[in-house]
């Protein structure tokens, strides 16, 4: 293993860990892919191949499902897996006439992730230090005391100590095969909760959580759930400072539940920014999300795999609804604490193609991918934000919780979801 140091290297790092890149190929197109002329309907039938793959794969004693990445605009589909590619799964990937690329890979993106989990919880300090993935090399990206004195965070110095075990746990995670580099970057990744907005409740419109100290925190309802007899909306966990048993109110102040899930979703094996509020019983909740004050869309089910290239679209309180987002990569962040320490969560990264990709306020909104018939296909629900200083409210590059997290953690929770 080979190992660097850059410091100080003032870089716009960007603060996740992609999961790892394939290796060597098993299977490549033969010729070009010619442009698609409508990528928005190829977009949701390689989705709908990708799902069909995740679905097979999660009915496995264990995953051998890596990273995936689409190209709309070429209609190309790359998968990456542990081992030899399976019969069956070689069959899901030739239905449909698609051109598909199986790429080998050393661990599953569920493995990769749960081990950088440990990885990032295992540093010697609570500073908010993430982690980038290309390949066989780790860049970990370390916050400029002056950046993280900014944010009110915690900062790790790079001291010869500190530099060393970053590197040791990096690859403890990754393996020994792995080149490691430490950089300094001049941002620190942050959640998008704000106080403040009047929307009734729906999906994609603002609600409270009343903290134990009193204050109202404010964020977006995420898509409706179901699980058992009781009704729930999925949100962001940090909402609610990452606690259960929280009161949840609508903006205009009506009690509508309490938080729960995170003691699962959170303080589980692997943590996840996903949370439920479960409703009282005079609540009801609908399958639409909204994408203006009077307009809203049905959801129709949710998506297994969000594979790097993907198009998709958010609806946030404060920012509104746009699709204007593109999948660059799956990884994990660690978001400061206000009490101090930081939380390491799954995520995925997007960027906007054009505009903002989330505002502050926009946590826990639903994120959705195109579906058939003007419906959509529930993505996951804004996390954060990285912001490139401090007293901004808004970024080109967001961080997005999976659903899949969600669905595959606590399997009696049902999307609430209308039928074509």
């Amino acid at each position: 293993m080979r190992r660097g140091s850059r410091w100080p290297a003032l870089l716009v790092g960007v603060l996740i860990v992609p999961l790892l890149a394939p290796v060597a190929a098993l299977a490549a197109p033969s010729v070009p892919q010619a442009a698609s002329a409508d990528p928005q309907t190829t977009q949701i039938a390689q989705l709908a191949l990708l799902d069909e793959v995740a679905r097979w794969d999660a009915l496995q004693a264990e995953s051998r499902l890596g990273s995936t990445e689409i190209d709309p605009d070429t209609g190309s589909i790359t998968i990456g897996w542990v081992g030899d590619v399976p019969s069956e799964v070689q069959a899901l990937a030739e239905d449909d006439g698609m051109t598909v690329s199986f790429v080998a890979e050393q661990q599953s993106s569920q493995a990769l992730t749960s081990s950088l989990l440990d990885a990032a919880t295992s540093l010697p300090s609570d500073a908010p230090v993430t982690f980038e993935v290309d390949g066989e090399a780790v860049t970990v990206a370390v916050p400029t005391p002056e950046a993280a004195a900014a944010a009110g965070v915690e900062a790790l110095p790079l001291d010869g100590e500190a530099v060393a075990a970053i590197e040791d746990a990096v690859a403890e995670a990754a393996g020994d095969a792995v080149d490691v580099t430490v950089e300094a970057v001049d941002d620190v990744p942050d959640t998008t909760g704000r106080r403040g907005d009047t929307q009734d409740l729906l999906g994609g419109s603002t609600y409270a959580t009343r903290l134990p100290s009193g204050a109202n925190q404010f964020c977006t309802s995420g898509f409706q759930a179901v699980s058992g007899h009781l009704q729930h909306f999925i949100t962001a966990a940090h909402c609610s400072n990452w606690q259960d048993g929280l009161t949840v109110l609508s903006s205009g102040g009506t009690r509508l539940g309490v938080t729960v899930g995170a003691g699962v979703l959170v303080a589980g094996a692997d943590s996840y920014d996903l949370q439920l509020a479960r409703l009282d019983l005079d609540i009801r909740n609908r399958s639409d999300i909204y994408t203006s004050d009077t307009t809203a869309l049905p959801v129709t089910g949710w998506l297994r795999s969000l594979p790097t290239g993907a198009y998709l679209c958010k609806s946030g309180s404060t920012s509104g609804n746009a699709c204007n987002l593109q999948v660059t990569g799956p990884g994990v962040a660690c978001y400061g604490l206000a009490s101090g320490g930081t939380q390491c969560v799954d995520i995925v990264r997007v960027s906007s193609t054009s505009g903002t990709s989330f505002c502050l306020g926009d946590s826990g909104g639903p994120v959705y991918a195109w579906g058939e018939g003007g419906t959509v296909q529930a993505a996951g629900v804004v996390s954060g934000v990285r912001l490139a200083a401090p007293g901004d409210r808004c970024s080109t590059l967001g961080y997005v919780a999976p659903i899949a997290d969600l669905m595959r953690v606590m399997p009696g929770v049902q999307l609430r979801a209308i039928t074509l």
